[in-house]
């Protein structure tokens, strides 16, 4: 297992440069730097092969996370924009972050709460569970979650447009994202309750330094919302996979990714 320290995480130039990186232990995975910002044309929560080509797309590029607690709000995302400017600096709320191939995991602590994100993929599965899990020693607190879309070849990048539109089709338990007609779409679920804001608008001009600075543009659906109380969870899932093939019970699914721990994985470019 990889373990990074404090000391490590809160610096930005360290947090930038370390990378994650999880599998289902066939050719979909999920990475990003230690502090959440996508620095690679490589890096996404969910990169899967979406068709015969053998090709992987990047679909749910990034999450980033706001906890209100107290009256207080902390914006526990990472990222860096061009001309160097990181918003929000998220990464100053990280205690740590482990990895090991199978599972990734992330303490931010901050004011009165402590919380624990946790990321895998289901084995053999293009599904991606991203699990937030509040401390039973936290004061209660409404979690904000902001997906970042895509839809792209891994290698290449994606440039927004005004005139360009992700497709969002609201459903019981999430969203459904289809990026253009004939792209094949993913869904975004979560559970218990939540609200759902929509957005539908783009994020311009993310700054890649792990690729000579290029730029990329990610598109918002919108906001989700809930509250999360002491020695609880909220779990967000990335899927292309049908209800069948997704475990909803994300303890089960968890102690299931557990189980199948492997050695660690080295990020590639």
């Amino acid at each position: 297992m990889t373990v990074f320290p404090r000391e490590i995480c809160r610096d930005e130039t360290q947090a930038l440069a370390h990378e994650w990186r999880v599998t289902n232990e066939s050719t979909s995975y999920a990475s990003t730097s230690i502090a959440g910002a996508i620095t690679r044309r490589h890096h996404g929560l969910l990169v899967a092969p979406l068709d015969g080509s053998g090709a992987l797309t990047v679909t749910l590029a990034k999450v980033d996370e706001e906890i209100e607690v107290d009256g207080q709000q902390y914006k526990l995302g990472t990222n860096e924009y061009v001309g160097n400017v990181i918003e929000p600096d998220g990464y100053l709320y990280l205690q740590q972050v482990s990895f090991d191939g199978t599972i990734a995991e992330f303490f931010y602590e901050a004011g009165r709460f402590h919380l624990t994100k946790t990321i895998w993929l289901g084995q053999g599965h293009n599904t991606t569970f991203v699990r937030y899990t509040l401390a039973e020693h936290s004061a209660p607190i409404r979690l904000t979650l902001i997906p970042l879309c895509d839809y792209r070849v891994r290698e290449t990048l994606t440039q927004g447009s005004e005139q360009l539109r992700f497709h969002i089709q609201r459903l019981e338990r999430g969203l459904q994202v289809t990026a253009f007609e004939g792209a094949v779409p993913y869904r975004l679920l979560v559970a218990p309750q939540f609200d759902f804001t929509p957005l539908d608008l783009w994020y311009w001009r993310f700054q890649l330094r792990g690729e000579n600075n290029a730029a990329a543009d990610l598109y918002v659906p919108g906001l989700v919302r809930a509250q999360v109380a002491p020695g609880t969870s909220f779990t967000l899932i990335a899927t292309t996979e049908s209800d069948d093939k997704i475990d909803f019970d994300s303890w089960r699914a968890l102690e299931r990714a557990r189980a199948r721990r492997t050695t660690p994985t080295t990020p590639q470019n």
